[in-house]
């Protein structure tokens, strides 16, 4: 992840304080941020796997769209597997 897009994950969030948190609900994770998604994959090495793909059907199906497949790009998150779809600009290479 680029560091400007960490920064608009974590809106103006830090991991010590949120400012979205549901009065109503104080229990819940805060609504206005991705700060704990930041803090889980911020460091982690990623694997791009392709575009992601929108369809809810598989390639070469009668219905599969090929304007559903991207922009964004599938991450692959080591060492746990999750994947997570980004746009090119919010991720840096090694």
């Amino acid at each position: 992840m680029t560091e400007a897009f960490k920064v608009r994950m974590r809106g103006n969030c830090t991991p010590d304080g949120h400012l979205g948190l549901d009065p109503k609900h104080p229990e819940d994770p805060c609504i206005a941020c991705s700060t704990e998604h930041v803090e889980e994959f911020g460091e982690c090495v990623g694997v791009v796997s392709g575009p992601t793909d929108y369809n809810n059907v598989p390639s070469g199906h009668v219905d599969y769209d090929p304007n559903k497949v991207g922009p964004e790009l599938d991450v692959r998150w080591e060492p746990s597997g999750l994947r997570y779809a980004y746009a090119a600009t919010s991720l840096r290479s090694a």
